[in-house]
């Protein structure tokens, strides 16, 4: 009776983050949420176009005919001018405001559920064919929340439902009416498994970018992701750019004499200093025991203010590391080989290291 109880419970809680969160957990989802804007953004920049072309191609054949399309020219130039502006709103206003996407969406959905339900109301004396079929393709053009996109797809059944009941002939109406409820439920069925299955798709993709950019270890980028990444910086900045190239010192000694558990336990607190300073995403392992870092557009002297403090973050723990910096102004940058200035940062890490080195040895002597 208990495993039967648990049994339902689980039941119940798999279909509530089926319709909530597309079968996968609330936390999951959350994360997924700005990979979400990216696809829908990019969705909608494809969909706008191909709607107002299609718009536009329905527009002008409509004004060379005398039959069907003739009645619909207006709806197909209004609509046209609609996606029109939408394409443009996506290109223009969406980089800077992506939490706008989802507004955006339902926008353009809605357009099209409307222009659907014009043409139906159009010809009220024929059975609907462009609301039904827009109720059952527009939930899927996109990602969202099954829950949302369903409570949109009632919402849409319920107001054509009324519309053709008030303005079309009692036969037809009640034809489209039974058409509507019944493809609105397919609709909303199709809509929370095709999600389910478009966020699985999508959460997996995400844990192969993570996979391949992230060393497992320290969780700083891999060298890989620093690679791909090095000559993208210059589109970044606008001030100028430092790199920091950091050597951790005495990590073959310390795996010798204390084990390599020992020994990652000092690269991940090495990684999580730097990333602490620079940001996960600009913050780089490139090697066994040596990590590059980037800062863009930073207050000058506060590279080496946050050095210092590094320094003394890892002195505490038992831990040094060499640090050796290098600067550009974002003028002329495209034009510097990136190389070069990691190259020099790394030079001047090795100047460092050479002077820890040389001190720690006159310590010795001393003693």
């Amino acid at each position: 009776m208990a495993r039967s109880k648990k049994t339902d419970m689980k039941a119940l809680h798999d279909l509530i983050k089926l319709v909530l969160y597309a079968g996968v957990e609330k936390e999951e989802y959350q994360d997924l949420l700005p990979s979400l804007r990216r696809e829908n953004m990019a969705l909608l920049a494809v969909f706008s176009r191909i709607a107002a072309a299609m718009f536009f191609v329905l527009f002008v054949s409509s004004i060379m005919s005398s039959g069907f399309a003739a009645v619909n020219t207006s709806t197909y130039l209004l609509s046209c001018i609609e996606m029109i502006l939408i394409a443009i709103c996506v290109h223009h206003v969406l980089p800077n405001h992506p939490r706008m996407v989802m507004v955006i969406v339902y926008l353009f959905e809605v357009l099209l559920y409307c222009f659907g339900i014009s043409i139906s109301m159009l010809h009220s004396e024929m059975p609907a064919v462009s609301a039904i079929a827009f109720l059952l393709v527009s939930p899927l053009l996109f990602y969202d929340s099954p829950l949302r996109l369903s409570g949109m797809i009632s919402f849409v059944v319920i107001v054509f439902s009324v519309l053709v009941v008030c303005f079309k002939d009692p036969f037809i109406a009640e034809h489209d009416t039974w058409n509507a409820i019944t493809f609105g439920i397919v609709a909303i069925v199709t809509t929370v498994f095709t999600m389910s299955v478009k966020m699985r798709v999508l959460s997996q993709s995400k844990q192969i970018e993570f996979l391949s950019q992230t060393d497992l270890l320290t969780g700083a980028k891999n060298r890989n992701h620093y690679e791909s990444q090095l000559d993208v910086y210059p589109s970044l900045v606008t001030s100028n750019l430092a790199c920091v190239y950091a050597d951790v010192n005495g990590l073959h000694e310390l795996n010798n004499n204390e084990g390599h558990p020992t020994g990652d336990a000092m690269l991940k607190t090495v990684a999580e200093i730097l990333q602490g300073f620079f940001g996960t995403e600009h913050t780089y392992r490139v090697g066994g025991d040596e990590f590059v870092a980037f800062r863009l557009d930073g207050e000058p002297g506060a590279l080496s203010s946050d050095i210092d403090h590094m320094s003394e973050d890892l002195a505490h723990k038992g831990y040094h590391v060499s640090f050796g910096t290098a600067t550009h102004p974002a003028e002329g940058l495209d034009a510097l080989d990136m190389s070069e200035l990691v190259h020099e940062a790394e030079m001047n890490m090795y100047a460092a290291k050479r002077e820890y080195y040389r001190r720690s040895e006159n310590d010795r002597r001393s003693r």
